[in-house]
């Protein structure tokens, strides 16, 4: 058995180590909450801007000479890209192009319908404003920028800000960045990271004629993800869901690609220490022969390579293999945790994915990598974790509508309504007036 690798049978575990599985790597912010998110909250309350400026010379290290990049700023880095990154910007012209078509599909048409005559319908509208988080700091992610600025266009959300760090060197945010950002139709980035670019967000900043968001989205560390909850809980703004850590669950069987599971497992541990990293296998040797390419993989890197010891940390802390008797005790478990990310790799890919009923996204086959969905494929990487799959679902089109319903009622459709209203109206002792204001229309 790999000595890095955690390898446990299933049906071992006690109902204590079960237990601590499905709780994920779940945060606990209580402290954060404390100590920064609230008291940084009271100062925005007091003055937006004034606790914008010293959030960014307490945490950033000093305010950007501009905060806000316009369209022009955004127009100028594109240029720069082109000239500097021009193999890198038409990767991401590939992978924007598949993202639109993809999301383009989820475009919603009003619709309406006559019920017991009566006309009723529902109209899709897009937010007003929203706010799109762009990690940086460990990495850059000008993918992300695609994954939430595209669908919140497709739509047609007119006011999208991306939110996203400067780099600490440079005091600006990287240009191949900002060329997307400009690419995807961004209207403006604010050069600002943290709990603060949150809440400069939802409580919006005059002096930058930033308005208040409807709705933040994207991931995040903890001070962001506290502060998304802190805003979505005062009703100041809509978020897309909690933000733990990434995670990614393997379901595979004897025919699987040890090498293909073992890079995928190291791919998700590449993000942050904290990354969850599962292989649910029937076969205790595939268990073996993960592990060991792990080990092989990660010591024939450099030990100055920029990743290593984050995927290291993170395969040690929170990387493990599962032996289940089954492949449908395998559905059973990664639907109770609810992974980020699912791929399957098995004799039966298409049967199991049929029985898979939580998930945030799912990669069937040998030669489906999250790696692929990250960048390429077309569907979306902002994804719900820590569990968040059970109820919530990834960045898309669908995210970014108001369903608002109507109605017409015609007078022979309260009349055949009107017994009916007044025996609920009585029963919920609201027949006062509930009630009345439907019979008082028949009267003389």
């Amino acid at each position: 058995m790999s000595a890095l690798l955690r390898t446990d049978r299933y049906n071992e575990l006690s109902e204590t180590e079960r237990a601590a599985l499905y709780a994920h790597a779940g945060l606990n912010l209580k402290e954060v909450n404390a100590q920064t998110i609230e008291p940084l909250a009271a100062e925005f309350q007091a003055h937006a801007f004034a606790a914008l400026e010293a959030a960014l010379q307490r945490f950033e290290g000093g305010v950007p000479a501009k905060l806000i990049l316009d369209q022009g700023d955004l127009a100028a880095a594109a240029e720069r890209a082109a000239s500097t990154h021009a193999g890198t910007l038409d990767a991401f012209r590939l992978a924007a192009a598949n993202i639109t078509k993809f999301h383009e599909l989820q475009r919603q048409p009003a619709f309406s319908a006559d019920v017991a005559g009566n006309e009723l319908g529902v109209r899709f509208v897009p937010f007003d404003r929203v706010a799109l988080y762009v990690p940086g700091g460990k990495a850059l992610y000008p993918s992300t920028v695609l994954m939430g600025v595209i669908p919140a266009r497709i739509a047609g959300v007119q006011d999208i800000t991306v939110l996203t760090p400067p780099d600490p060197v440079t005091g600006s945010v990287p240009d191949i960045v900002l060329a997307m950002a400009h690419a995807a139709g961004a209207t403006r980035v604010l050069q600002a990271g943290g709990a603060q670019a949150i809440f400069a967000a939802a409580y919006g900043i005059p002096e930058l004629n930033l308005q208040p968001a409807d709705f933040i989205y994207g991931p995040g560390n903890v001070y962001v993800s506290a502060a998304k909850i802190h805003v979505a809980g005062q009703n100041r703004c809509g978020i897309d869901s909690f933000a733990g850590p990434s995670e990614v669950i393997v379901i595979a069987d004897d025919t699987a690609n040890a090498r293909f599971v073992a890079h995928d497992l190291m791919a998700q541990a590449e993000h942050d220490e904290n990354a969850q990293a599962i292989l649910l296998t029937t076969s205790s040797l595939l268990g073996e022969r993960v592990g060991v390419e792990i080990e092989r993989s990660l010591a024939a890197r450099s030990d100055d390579e920029k990743r290593k010891q984050i995927t290291l940390d993170a395969i040690r802390r929170n990387g493990r293999v599962l032996i289940v008797d089954s492949l449908e005790d395998a559905v059973r478990i990664s639907n109770r945790y609810a992974p980020e990310h699912l791929e399957i790799q098995t004799a039966r890919n298409e049967e199991i994915l049929r029985q898979i009923r939580c998930a945030g996204s799912i990669f069937v086959g040998d030669h489906a990598p999250v790696a692929a969905g990250d960048y390429y494929t077309g569907t979306n990487h902002i994804l719900p974790t820590a569990g968040a799959a059970r109820y919530a679902s990834g960045v898309s089109v669908y995210t970014f509508y108001r369903r608002i319903t109507w109605q017409k009622v015609t007078r022979a459709g309260l009349e055949a309504g009107k017994d009916a209203i007044s025996a609920m109206s009585r029963a919920e002792g609201l027949f006062a007036e509930h009630g009345y204001s439907v019979l008082t229309r028949f009267e003389p």
